[in-house]
């Protein structure tokens, strides 16, 4: 009887064990994403202006000199449809996506393939394909309901080289292993591509969802 007691002690405890690592990973890993998404909003409104070249219907080209590192503030997202807004980080790093959704950067100093191009990255408002990556659960779960987006709605962009609006053209599901969107040059205009795993609490697939500049 004794020792069908401690087994019963030894069970109750590694059950509450596995429910305060399951209530960390989904609820307390969003502490951290919050407090560092304090942090950056300041870093960004402290931030100067980005160099960059205005071209026609709003377009824009941004200096080849604005390199953020790993983990820097770059630009603000908000997505109406499912009340997201946070500042995006430069890269799609681990470390990166802790603290919030991340850009796709161009292979340099601190970036590394694959998580990163040999082509030139593209930022929001200029021509080409600007990637965005973000946690589905963990961390903020940014994109939790990235599913629900359908053509027509739109993502806002502020960035210190202009605001821009993107309306979301079309949404597919591809496998993990996919690189075709990790082609900033794959678009002739101005659109940005959201990704995150698929089905919520896997990443056996990829969700995209597009959008294209609305000038």
């Amino acid at each position: 009887m004794r020792f069908l007691r401690l087994f019963g002690k030894f069970l109750i405890s590694v059950g509450l064990g596995i429910l305060m690592f399951v209530a960390w990973t989904l609820w307390g890993t969003g502490l951290y994403t919050a407090d560092q998404q304090r942090i950056l909003d300041q870093a960004f409104a402290d931030a100067p202006d980005v160099r960059h070249e205005r071209l026609s219907d709003g377009i824009v080209e941004v200096d080849e000199s604005f390199r953020p590192k790993p983990g820097e503030a770059v630009f603000k997202m908000r997505i109406p449809k499912i009340d997201h807004e946070q500042v995006v980080v430069q890269g799609v790093g681990t470390e990166e996506l802790r603290k919030g959704p991340g850009h796709f950067p161009t292979c340099r100093a601190g970036f590394e393939r694959p998580l990163c191009t040999e082509l030139d990255e593209v930022w929001p408002g200029e021509i080409g394909r600007s990637i965005i990556s973000g946690h589905r659960t963990t961390y903020g779960a940014p994109f939790y309901s990235l599913d629900r987006l359908q053509p027509g709605d739109h993502i806002e962009i502020e960035a210190n080289w202009g605001d821009f609006t993107y309306e979301v053209t079309e949404k597919e599901i591809v496998p993990p292993d996919s690189t075709d969107i990790a082609n900033p040059a794959a678009s002739t205009f101005a659109e940005i591509a959201l990704t995150t795993c698929n089905p919520r609490f896997s990443a056996a697939e990829r969700l995209i969802v597009y959008a294209r500049y609305v000038p």
